[in-house]
């Protein structure tokens, strides 16, 4: 048992059993639920309106189906609403015997059926306490963390989502979650369209069992223009719904203009106060601006990214907060001046901007998810072009597991397989020898395609001619690509070309892996016909852009993108750093203090103190009439007994590059800052 938070400890609905079955029975409560969930799925038994525990769907697809509603009703002149709506505990409120009756009247295989009716009946619980024993039974709840818990309550909220309603009335689910949506052209209408449903989903709830958790019911109206002045007020069994102009739907904050600005102040106030405990960690642990980077990337990104296509428009107020909250974060890792240009910054501690990243995200989803045209800065990308996987609904039994090995025998018809790139271009061949006969079969994939492909692409060509030619005679096949064997033991590999070559196999044919350029005539042969097919003429094999070459391609035009931006000659912001740093690059970061006020002029120097009017001073010296950072380093005479490595000649780079002056520089930056009053002087 663990507590919930924000519980009581006395309230038992606090806590929550944890389910600990032994390997064999998760293993088998893991192969009953995907066989089930094969049978729902491919039947199309599961409603369309359900987001949770389901494939290819995430809460992104939800929250923007219900923006589309909302956009769709404002098109049309129509106010809208959407409820939230919870339910009380809603895994540990699923009745079994309706769970039994839902698989009954979806056809369930019997097999599967008499097996979940058998783990499902005779269930006791007991608790010792002392010399005391309970024990109960009982026909309610699933287990927290089973396999099998998440599609026994899809199958309960199912026919929730199939309730009829009335035109413009909707019912969206992600798991456990429930959002009303109701339009119409009057709010009257509305608020009575909204108790109709309602009053549907209480007799649902009243048939299955479970309740709905009043107190936590909220209504944000949608005017047909905006902000709804005087919004509808509605109930839900007797009790006033709370009315509210922001609600958090799946994690974001959703408000009635749909400018995404709430969500981003939350995620904000959320990025900040982790950063200030990590600059805690930085100052007083030891924490390093790079491993600040690292985290930045790896978690902090990820909540500032999460479900970013359903919100970001790219919008100067979103792209100016977006912006300062990463801003926050470059200051945090390179310890620089409050006043050092966001430009700068991104150059210093190579961090992309944020809204190339936000932008890059959309892109991502649009082509990957929906399946769209979209524009990444002014280039058309289309998404026919684009790797996708098509579900073929195998049935679990169905998939058998690939075995290959490492052995060369010898038969009387062997093929090998290769795939090349060369130059930008992609070839795939193989090479067939049959006694005293020898043949080769090169194909030329898109320019685009990853050598990953063409190796895949190799082995189902040369699996299709076996099966066609000689689809009787044992054949062994050999191939120097680990990856793609590999990829071919996969239980759900979700790759369409692998799980054809994965239905072509069969036992005439066996599978080997050899090892490249160690002169076996037949890989070698296969090498060179890969290579010879990268230089045909017309492509002969059409496969989709990878996922992966996308985004490599897509980060590519991120970063050409803010190299142009930095060069800018309109941009006056950062250019004392452009001359020092003119090319942008992601591997550098910078999070010495001290050398990034060498880097950017933004420290205790005259120079800096005359430009932000703090006082009016010079350099003691009076050898250097800017008394810049680079005075410092290079020509001040103040300093002079700290400077021995560094010479006038060494440029920032080249002293950043060097460990000891590296080291040196900084000993000449803070003494600067320690000794102001032995090196600077007031002008009169």
């Amino acid at each position: 048992m663990f507590h919930k938070l924000n519980k009581k400890d006395t309230d038992p609905s606090s806590l929550r059993p944890i389910c600990l079955l032994d390997f064999l029975g998760k293993a088998l409560d893991k192969m009953i639920t995907q066989r089930l969930f094969h049978h729902l799925l491919s039947n199309n038994y599961l409603h369309q309106h359900q987001y949770g525990f389901t494939p290819g769907r995430c809460a992104t697809d939800a929250i923007l189906q219900l923006k589309s509603w909302i956009k769709t009703a404002r098109e049309n002149e129509q106010h809208s609403v959407i409820v939230s709506l919870d339910i009380k505990s809603a895994f540990s409120r699923v009745w079994w015997p309706l769970v039994l009756h839902r698989l009954k009247g979806y056809d369930c295989p019997r097999n599967l059926f008499l097996m979940v009716a058998s783990f499902l009946s005779d269930r006791r619980v007991s608790m010792d306490y002392g010399s005391l024993n309970i024990t109960r039974s009982y026909t309610i709840g699933c287990p927290q963390g089973s396999n099998s818990g998440p599609l026994y309550w899809l199958l309960i909220a199912n026919e929730a989502l199939k309730l009829q309603l009335e035109r413009d009335s909707k019912i969206l689910a992600y798991a456990d979650d429930f959002y009303l949506f109701a339009a119409a052209t009057g709010k009257h209408i509305v608020r009575e369209k909204v108790h109709r449903a309602l009053e549907s989903l209480q007799n649902w709830s009243e048939s299955a069992k479970v309740e709905f958790a009043h107190d936590k019911t909220q209504l944000i109206p949608f005017g047909k223009k905006g902000k709804h002045r005087h919004p509808p007020y509605c109930s839900f069994a007797g009790k006033p719904i709370k009315l509210t102009r922001q609600m958090k739907i799946l994690g974001v904050i959703l408000d009635e203009g749909l400018n995404g600005l709430a969500h981003l102040d939350y995620i904000r106030g959320k990025i900040t106060r982790i950063l200030n405990r990590l600059t805690i960690a930085r100052g007083k642990r030891g924490l390093s601006g790079k491993v600040l980077k690292v985290l930045y990337h790896r978690a902090l990104e990820r909540i500032l990214l999460y479900a970013a296509p359903a919100w970001w428009a790219g919008t100067c107020r979103q792209i100016v907060r977006m912006d300062s909250t990463q801003r926050q974060v470059m200051l945090a890792v390179t310890g620089a001046f409050r006043t050092t240009s966001t430009a700068a910054l991104h150059v210093i501690s190579g961090m992309i901007p944020s809204t190339l990243i936000f932008e890059m995200e959309v892109a991502i989803f649009r082509l990957k998810h929906q399946h769209q045209q979209v524009s990444f800065l002014g280039e058309e990308i289309t998404a026919p072009n684009l790797e996708t996987y098509h579900n073929t609904w195998i049935h679990p039994s169905a998939r058998t597991r690939v075995q290959w090995d490492a052995d060369h025998p010898v038969n009387s018809l062997a093929i090998y397989t290769d795939g090349s790139k060369l130059e930008g271009k992609v070839g795939a061949a193989f090479h067939v020898i049959e006694e005293n006969f020898t043949v080769d079969f090169q194909y030329r994939l898109e320019d685009y395609n990853s050598v990953f492909q063409a190796e895949l692409s190799a082995l189902c060509q040369a699996i299709k001619w076996k099966n066609l030619h000689r689809p009787l005679q044992q054949c062994h096949i050999f191939t120097d690509s680990m990856s793609a064997l590999k990829a071919l033991q996969k239980h759900q590999p979700r790759n369409n070309l692998i799980e054809e070559i994965q239905a072509s196999l069969n036992n005439s044919v066996s599978l080997h892996w050899v090892k490249a350029h160690i002169g076996i005539q037949g890989n070698e042969s296969a090498d060179k016909a890969a290579k010879e097919a990268t230089t045909r003429n017309n492509v002969d094999l059409h496969l989709g852009l990878p996922i992966r070459s996308l985004k490599t391609s897509l980060k590519r035009r991120a970063l050409d993108q803010w190299q142009r931006t930095w060069e800018d000659e309109e941009n006056s912001k950062g250019r004392y750093t452009h001359a020092i740093f003119p090319r942008v690059s992601t591997s550098r970061c910078i999070d010495n203090s001290h050398i990034t006020q060498a880097l950017t002029n933004h420290g205790r120097f005259p120079s800096y103190f005359r430009r932000f009017n703090i006082k009016d001073c010079t350099c003691r010296c009076g050898e250097d009439v800017s008394d810049d950072a680079l005075h410092f380093i290079h020509h001040c005479p103040l300093v002079s007994h700290l400077r021995h490595r560094i010479s006038q000649t060494h440029s920032l780079p080249q002293i950043i590059a060097d460990k000891l002056k590296s080291i040196e520089l900084c000993t000449i930056i803070q003494f600067v800052n320690t000794h102001q009053d032995d090196i600077l002087q007031l002008d009169e």
